[in-house]
Formats: structure tokens, C-alpha cells, sequence
């Protein structure tokens, strides 16, 4: 089950313990505290498994620090600003319905999510959910040079 805008206690032990170092703690907390975030959890059992965060913004890369190359940006976006499965549940799908549900639901939104090019898990879920590669480019994080692509999937 989705519950939306809840169970934020969750959300932290979650990245806690299932951190693999492509999401920073102040970058998950943004995610916790920023009014124009929206938290959804999937719970099964009383027990969350699993949360995804959205940023209903336009300046979602300077937000996020990352260079913007979007030409014409859409007025409707909807950014995908984490997406993190508790390990002790992966393999399970829950990752990819939480992604319909945000498809769904935003149809008519143009999605974007930037993902580290090494996590190939979220490459794949979410070239399965319709988008594509934008542009890649590097970023230095911790004095380490990352390469990351910016993602898109266009509203319907």
C-alpha cells in the first residue's frame, strides 16, 4: 500500500541502512524537511519497505546541484529526487509499483531523475518505466569524479 506524506522516521532508518553512497544525508534530508517534497512510502504489514521522494519544481537541477541542459522546460515536471528499497525486501517489485503509481498518477507530468550511471539497478527500473538517457555528465562528489545521466520520460 502507498501512504503519501507520512512515516518520515521510515524514510531516514531506511537510507540509513540501505545508504550505498549515491544519495547524501544532506540531500536526504532536503528530501525530509523541504515543504515542496512530496515522501511516499510503500508499506506492506505494517511495515515500510520501501520510499520514493518528488520535487514538483523547475528548478529541480539547481536544487539538486547538477548542470541543466534541458531546453524548453516543460511548465508540468515532477523530478524524482530519491527512490531507495530496503534491502531486506529487493527483488520484490516494490521499486517498479511505487514507479507506476508515480506514472500513473502524473501522467501528465515530464519526469526527470538523475541517476549515478554505476547504479545500473535504477538504470533499468527506470528505462523500464519509459525513460530515457537526456545527457550524462560528471560531477565531483567527496573528491571523487561521478558520472551521472539525467533521465527523462515525457508526459502523455
Amino acid at each position: 500500500m502507498i501512504v503519501e506524506n507520512d512515516y518520515l522516521e521510515d524514510i531516514q532508518r531506511i537510507w540509513k541502512e540501505n545508504n550505498s553512497g549515491y544519495i547524501s544525508y544532506e540531500s536526504n534530508q532536503l528530501a525530509i524537511t523541504d515543504k515542496n517534497m512530496h515522501q511516499l512510502v510503500w508499506r506492506e504489514d505494517e511495515t515500510t519497505m520501501a520510499y520514493v521522494i518528488l520535487y514538483l519544481g523547475r528548478d529541480f537541477c539547481e536544487k539538486d546541484e547538477f548542470p541543466n541542459k534541458i531546453v524548453n522546460m516543460p511548465e508540468k515536471v515532477l523530478y524524482i529526487w530519491e527512490i531507495v528499497t530496503d534491502k531486506k525486501y529487493s527483488g520484490r517489485g516494490i521499486a517498479n509499483k511505487l514507479m507506476e503509481y508515480i506514472t500513473n498518477k502524473y501522467s501528465d507530468f515530464t519526469m526527470y531523475s538523475c541517476i549515478d550511471l554505476t547504479n545500473i539497478a535504477s538504470l533499468k527500473l527506470h528505462e523500464k518505466n519509459g525513460f530515457e538517457k537526456l545527457y550524462e555528465f560528471e560531477k565531483m562528489e567527496n573528491n571523487i569524479n561521478k558520472f551521472h545521466a539525467m533521465m527523462v520520460r515525457n508526459a502523455k
